[in-house]
């Protein structure tokens, strides 16, 4: 009889300390002390392996601590001990979309939207899972389930436009998300998705509007702000652009998109107001763009160009050799960055380099009037008189046959551009030549 009590005592004592050990693991879990909860209840496992609880709340302990694998493993135990466990298919299921499973997540999500119809959030995240694994037009069809039941859920339609967004849907994909905006204004990145859409189709005054609104109910919002510069910028709108593009920098935007976009515009505004202080900042933000991006043509050009009224022009020469490295001799783009490469030259005072670059020029683009008079120019700053007469002559025959006798209206001379230096300089520099004793 004492032995009976004894085992019985001893019984008791061991249960005692399991449980004791089990509201400690539970405590230290729920208090965010991952591993000391770990510790207590393997302590808990190595007691007593049958235990449903022990195994599910190691494998949320392992979930934590970012240890997937073993945290599948324990929760597939768990769901062994008790198979009727929704709790422990809920945790495989988010364990799997975790670990870049979806397929197999969107089993479990399955599994428990059959035994729980009423509860939407499993259907969602079913959705999820499906489109996480490149089934858009499933996750569609589920996410229309819930919407027939739940019209005020953002998450719904936010998810929605996700799917049309794949499907290349852009026209239903905008209205989901729209929706989903209208429940839910507060989404800052649903707002800048939604602009960017709009830009991508070209449909700039619908973009400039959306963003405006989105700007007007947020103005910390980065994304609407980038996306309603980049608006502007195709609008032409530079003013604009720069203000928005300015915005989204001011609140920590360091994307290509907004880089390259804001130095471009800085770089359009010098063109336009002749300003130093933009081209230099400019060459800052094409810069920190091209670090990004550092195969881009179209930013090695702008920063070329740049790099001509910051005085580095050196810089942009390094620029043009790496182009000529990249594209086939004679490409378009190559031979853009040759005319490049004579501004520069000109620049350097290298008159009769740059005169070569701009003949090359000529040879390949012979209607670009202005590669001509490039030339013309060149050899008038290297004093080659009779070269830059012959090159200016030859600018004239293509604008005009008869440039030497027509009576030029002011109309013509403001369509023409450069007509009356060249009719000039030719008229100078041959006087200059008869007195040279060269005529």
């Amino acid at each position: 009889m004492k032995i009976f009590f004894l085992v019985i005592i001893l019984f008791s004592a061991s249960l005692s300390a399991q449980q004791t050990d089990y509201n400690h693991a539970w405590t230290a879990y729920t208090s965010g002390r991952y591993e000391e909860a770990l510790i207590a209840v393997q302590q808990c496992i190595a007691l007593d392996a049958t235990n449903y609880r022990y195994f599910f709340l190691e494998g949320k302990t392992l979930e934590n601590l970012f240890r997937y694998a073993e945290a599948i493993s324990a929760q597939h135990k768990a769901l062994e001990l008790n198979s009727e466990s929704l709790d422990a298919r809920a945790a495989l299921a988010a364990l799997y979309l975790l670990s870049a499973q979806p397929d197999v997540s969107a089993e479990y999500y399955e599994q428990l939207a059959a035994a729980e119809p009423e509860v939407t959030r499993w259907r969602i995240n079913w959705a999820t899972a499906l489109q996480a694994a490149g089934n858009s037009m499933a996750a569609l069809e589920q996410l229309k389930i819930v919407e027939k039941n739940d019209t005020t859920n953002w998450l719904v339609y936010k998810n929605m436009g996700d799917c049309y967004f794949r499907l290349d849907s852009m026209f239903q994909a905008y209205n989901s998300y729209y929706e989903s905006l209208t429940l839910y204004p507060q989404n800052k990145n649903l707002w800048g998705t939604l602009i960017r859409i709009l830009v991508t189709n070209d449909e700039i005054d619908g973009a400039i509007e959306v963003g405006n609104e989105a700007v007007a109910i947020d103005s910390t919002n980065m994304e609407a702000w980038k996306f309603l510069g980049v608006a502007y910028y195709k609008a032409g709108v530079a003013r604009q652009a720069y203000e928005a593009l300015g915005k989204a920098l001011a609140l920590g935007d360091s994307t290509l998109t907004t880089l390259s976009h804001y130095g471009i515009i800085n770089y359009s505004l010098g063109q336009s107001r002749n300003n130093l202080a933009n081209y230099r900042e400019a060459e800052i933000y094409l810069e920190k763009a091209r670090e990004l991006d550092p195969n881009s043509i179209t930013l090695m050009n702008y920063l070329i160009s740049t790099y001509g009224y910051t005085g580095k022009a050196l810089k942009g020469l390094e620029i043009i050799d790496e182009i000529d490295k990249m594209v086939a001799n004679f490409d378009t783009i190559g031979m853009k960055a040759n005319i490049q490469r004579g501004y520069l030259l000109r620049r350097l005072n290298r008159n009769n380099e740059a005169a070569n670059a701009f003949i090359v020029a000529t040879i390949h683009f012979p209607q670009d009037s202005r590669n001509f008079y490039e030339v013309a120019i060149c050899y008038d700053r290297a004093l080659n008189k009779r070269l830059a007469v012959d090159w200016y002559t030859r600018y004239m025959d293509m604008i005009a046959p008869d440039w030497e006798t027509r009576q030029w209206t002011a109309q013509e001379l403001r369509n023409y551009e450069f007509v009356e230096t060249a009719m000039d300089r030719i008229r100078l520099l041959r006087t200059d030549l008869f007195f040279e004793g060269d005529l």
